[in-house]
């Protein structure tokens, strides 16, 4: 099957920040693995923890080190992991093999999206030489893999489009491109583009069986959506709405994982270091929802269009929260290096921390109740 990814996240290349070996996970170890590093006298198998709990699939699990960082990381300079420098890239645990990947694997294909913890990835949302988002096959970087592991939608209905009500192959295509157009329209704040979003997310989810497809209800809708970007409301997200939808994705935290807070006196710093700069910023932060959008597991998970709309506005919410949180670390105005760093941790959160079928349970309710009453829940909410 074709792998997809896309534009923005091809090309990617670990350059060996050090990263996702100093964050302080566990890291499961299948049982090839732990034999190959038990066999291997260089190495320090004692690293390895057998007792207690151990994942589905693991033999052992790897134990960071009081300050976060993996035993097997040679923070000496040359930045690299051990077990990759003695056993190669095949011998390497599974997550770490796979990260920063965040794949889907569909009846039609493999998608790769990446995750924004990693600050190579993270440096892709203000990329220059990419023209418009898209989809590509086989990128550079991305496909280049002998294996794909995620989330596997194989032998599975397509993703609902309104409870008890399953999509089709086209129409999940065409809200896919739209998702990606939508986002990447110049000089639109997120905000916006969340709210024309939901708008015609709200047109597809109304379709019932009669004279026309599901299909060529989708592509309709999302061709006359396409037209017309730019909306003559406007829309925002009040800080206490971005704090409601980040907590829900804390509360949502894996237990014995640290669970992020909001910031204290955080409307302080969103009033004079965030929100004035929001605005110059628009288009890496759309990107970053796009990241968000493709191959999204919560397409499955949940129960319907409106709940991946409410998934993107957690994002949202998510990187507005930390991004207050780095202006008032560095008390000063949100530039591109503070919110390089709010992207990074706010896909801790959404990729690594909080198990997203506890979120989107947690979001559930979008689904129910009139259209006005599912915007509120997303915290978007139109301006005089």
């Amino acid at each position: 099957m074709p792998v997809l990814a896309l534009n923005l996240h091809a090309g990617f290349k670990c350059r060996h920040s050090g990263a996702c070996c100093m964050a302080g996970w566990p890291i499961p170890v299948e049982p090839s693995v732990a034999s190959a590093i038990r066999a291997d006298h260089g190495l320090p198998a004692a690293s390895l923890r057998t007792d207690g709990w151990l994942p589905d699939g693991a033999e052992a699990v790897i134990t960071p080190l009081a300050g976060g960082a993996c035993p097997f990381f040679e923070n000496d300079g040359s930045r690299l992991c051990t077990i990759h420098r003695r056993l190669g890239h095949a011998t390497l645990p599974a997550s770490c093999r796979h990260f920063p990947r965040v794949t889907l694997l569909e009846p039609d294909a493999v998608r790769v999206t990446l995750s924004h913890f990693c600050p190579t990835v993270a440096s892709m949302l203000f990329r220059d030489d990419i023209g418009r988002l898209g989809v590509v096959p086989d990128a550079e970087g991305i496909a280049d893999r002998d294996e794909h592991d995620g989330f596997d939608a194989r032998q599975t209905i397509p993703p609902l489009l309104r409870p008890g009500i399953a999509a089709d192959q086209g129409t999940c295509n065409a809200w896919e491109n739209y998702l990606l157009s939508a986002l990447d329209v110049d000089g639109l704040l997120p905000e916006d583009a969340l709210a024309g979003i939901a708008s015609t997310a709200e047109i597809i989810r109304g379709w019932t069986a009669g004279r026309t497809t599901l299909e060529a209800h989708a592509v309709q809708t999302v061709a006359a959506s396409t037209q017309n970007p730019c909306s003559s409301v406007r829309w925002t997200m009040t800080l206490e709405s971005a704090t409601r939808l980040f907590d829900l994705a804390a509360e949502s935290v894996t237990p014995g994982l640290k669970r992020p807070v909001v910031p204290a006196c955080g409307g302080i710093a969103d009033r004079a270091r965030v929100s004035p700069r929001w605005a110059q910023h628009a288009r890496p932060i759309r990107r970053y929802l796009a990241a968000r959008s493709f191959g999204a597991w919560s397409a499955y998970l949940g129960e319907g269009l409106r709940t991946q709309v409410a998934m993107l506005s957690v994002a949202l919410a998510a990187v507005r929260v930390e991004a207050i949180r780095e202006t008032s670390r560095a008390s000063q105005p949100l530039d591109a290096p503070l919110l390089h760093a709010a992207f990074r941790s706010a896909d801790l959160l959404l990729h690594h921390l909080s198990d997203a079928a506890v979120l989107v349970r947690r979001l559930a309710s979008v689904e129910q109740g009139p259209f006005p009453a599912a915007l509120a829940f997303m915290g978007l909410e139109a301006t005089p």
